[in-house]
């Protein structure tokens, strides 16, 4: 058991590493980009200078890995040794089945990446609809692959910070796909309403 932990704890860290450096790097290339008007003005981020937003941003970073840090406690959950393997294997696969799929869906969305918030989802001026990759199946895959790789944190470790993030996540990313399929519905019309008849919102074949 000794031995599973420590090479899944290494897996977790260093997948975490590079993906946090993936998300961080594109989202400080997306200011590269010019922007079109977000669907719904007034959201005080974007608003601010790019200086500002990104200063804000990764402030926001360092204060969730402190929070996360402080809430590394564990749930009182007492399970058998062999369930406790059996769960470190599934959270495991989980954690690299999101992984790759939030890696692949990063690489396919391209350029075209951009950071939204519950409030406003900012589309660049030669924006256009990505429909093949994973988005042939769901429409926001970047949000399933984190929901994935973080229920597989939580199978994991038990712990209330990973709990607390799978919980979050799910209602955060949620409001922000709304706002994201409303800028997209505006922007893009015909073509938006024939790609969501025959693909779904966030799990294939299903919802």
């Amino acid at each position: 058991m000794q031995t599973l932990e420590t090479i899944t704890n290494w897996i977790v860290i260093t997948g975490s590493a590079i993906l946090l450096s993936v998300i961080i790097a594109s989202w400080l290339a997306s200011y590269r980009m010019p922007k079109a008007a977000p669907v719904r003005s007034g959201d005080w981020f974007f608003i601010l200078p790019v200086w500002a937003q990104i200063v804000g941003g990764l402030v926001i970073c360092i204060l969730f890995a402190y929070l996360g840090y402080r809430l590394w406690i564990p749930l009182t959950l007492v399970v058998s040794p062999d369930v406790k393997v059996t769960l470190r294997i599934v959270g495991l696969t989980l954690f690299l089945v999101g992984w790759a799929w939030v890696l692949w869906a990063r690489w396919v969305l391209g350029a075209l990446y951009g950071v939204s918030t519950s409030f406003a989802a900012p589309l660049q001026v030669q924006h256009r609809l990505i429909q093949h990759g994973p988005y042939a199946f769901v429409r926001h895959p970047m949000y399933l692959g984190y929901w994935i790789l973080l229920l597989g944190v939580a199978l994991m470790y038990h712990t209330w910070t990973a709990l607390a993030l799978l919980v979050m996540c799910l209602a955060s990313f949620s409001r922000r796909a709304r706002r994201e399929e409303a800028a997209l519905a505006v922007a893009f019309g015909a073509e938006w309403q024939a790609y969501t008849a025959r693909t779904r919102f966030l799990i294939p074949f299903v919802w």
